[in-house]
């Protein structure tokens, strides 16, 4: 679906402070420096202390974002944020931010769980609101914690680290965002962890394999179908980041070269729903994606869910 008149008009993120090398973990697991860069591309995460919680995260990166955008926080018509590992389910991450900004104004806050694609899905929300004129400032925060649910003498341990990436989505003259979304709940026990039976996170590294490098190619193909655009015609895609391995499948697949697919991985791992906003936050400030470019945002989450989103980068 494609929305006109929408676009991001100011981007942040926030990480801990807390790096864990590869080297720190093949310590205490049985696994490598060697082999997790190969199979995964990360060579270190951020991990976050007792206080740097989800909605601590969220709170700086929504800080850089309003400074990046030059608006006010009394601006925002709506909180939107994105989590799969909330300290608490209720009250929702977004209240407990609103209340940390401090918003003298009564709006709308709530949380959504789509897992790693929870950014894209957030976005695919907004983006209908602010096309028809129901809002004009939309804060997306995605916010991830994945530590705090983490098994560190399990070799699953080197795959998630933390932190958060905020935008704030907004009104434009020319820019515009194409949404398409997806889910099959066929296979919910694939990956994920269960709060009431106290498990921590598992992951299942061919399943997701299999699931990604078939739905998210033709996710993007349809979507570059719908806007009537090439490949060529798009600057950089950013997306989750499962591994590098899955990305340069899902880059050949749709014959995207790698230089122009945004990766972070190296230095904070999988961030969930996180990753997508946190490379595009870096990408945006590096100068590698400028006012007037076309790019293409994709995830993949447990579930599954998956999705992408087509953003004609226009204020």
């Amino acid at each position: 679906m494609k929305y006109n008149g929408v676009t991001i008009i100011g981007i942040g993120s926030a990480l801990p402070e807390r790096v864990v090398t590869n080297a720190e973990i093949a310590a205490k697991v049985n696994t490598s420096d060697e082999w997790i860069f190969n199979k995964l591309g990360i060579k270190e995460r951020r991990v976050a202390s007792d206080i740097e919680t989800p909605s601590v995260l969220g709170y700086k990166a929504a800080l850089n974002a309003l400074k990046d955008a030059n608006i006010s926080k009394e601006d925002l018509d709506l909180i939107i944020v994105a989590t799969s590992s909330p300290e608490q389910i209720s009250p929702s991450t977004a209240c407990t931010i609103h209340n940390k900004l401090t918003i003298e104004k009564n709006i709308p806050a709530f949380d959504i769980n789509a897992v790693c694609s929870g950014f894209v899905y957030a976005m695919s929300v907004a983006a209908p609101l602010i096309n028809s004129g129901t809002y004009k400032n939309i804060l997306i925060i995605a916010t991830e914690a994945y530590s705090k649910v983490t098994n560190w003498d399990d070799q699953h341990c080197v795959f998630f680290g933390d932190g958060a990436g905020a935008v704030v989505l907004s009104s434009s003259k020319e820019g515009y965002l194409v949404t398409k979304l997806e889910a099959n709940g066929k296979e919910t026990g694939m990956t994920g962890f269960n709060l009431s039976l106290n498990k921590p996170f598992v992951m299942k590294g061919k399943q997701v394999w299999e699931q990604a490098t078939k739905v998210l190619p033709q996710s993007i193909k349809d979507i570059l179908a719908e806007s009537e655009l090439q490949i060529e015609d798009i600057k950089m895609l950013v997306p989750h980041q499962p591994s590098i391995n899955i990305l340069k499948e899902v880059a050949n697949e749709v014959g995207m070269p790698m230089e122009r697919v945004k990766t972070v991985m190296d230095r904070y791992a999988n961030i969930a729903g996180a990753s997508i906003p946190i490379a595009l936050d870096e990408a945006i400030k590096k100068g590698e994606i400028v006012l007037g470019d076309k790019i293409i945002l994709t995830a993949i989450g447990s579930g599954w869910t998956w999705g992408s989103i087509l953003l004609y980068y226009k204020k």
